[in-house]
């Protein structure tokens, strides 16, 4: 399966998602093609990509809050000295 590339030309946040669905597409392309081969039928396909994305949407918000959370001292917290 071909690499994503890494190139980033554009530095602005909207163009940036454009170069991002540009990196994707090719690999996108043949994995969908691999699934329509393994014998899945386009929604199904489809369905299962909106799944893992939703999936890897909650996980990605979970770990930034851990991360955010960790930041804060907890109350009462004390070293022992």
């Amino acid at each position: 399966m071909p690499k994503v590339t890494d190139t980033i030309t554009y530095p602005q946040p909207t163009d940036r998602r454009f170069e991002c669905e540009r990196a994707l597409e090719e690999d996108f392309q043949v994995f969908t093609t691999l699934a329509e081969g393994a014998g899945w039928s386009w929604q199904e396909i489809a369905l299962a990509l909106m799944e893992l994305t939703e999936d890897y949407v909650m996980a990605m918000r979970m770990s930034t809050k851990i991360v955010d959370n960790a930041s804060v001292p907890f109350p009462g917290n004390k070293t022992l000295h």
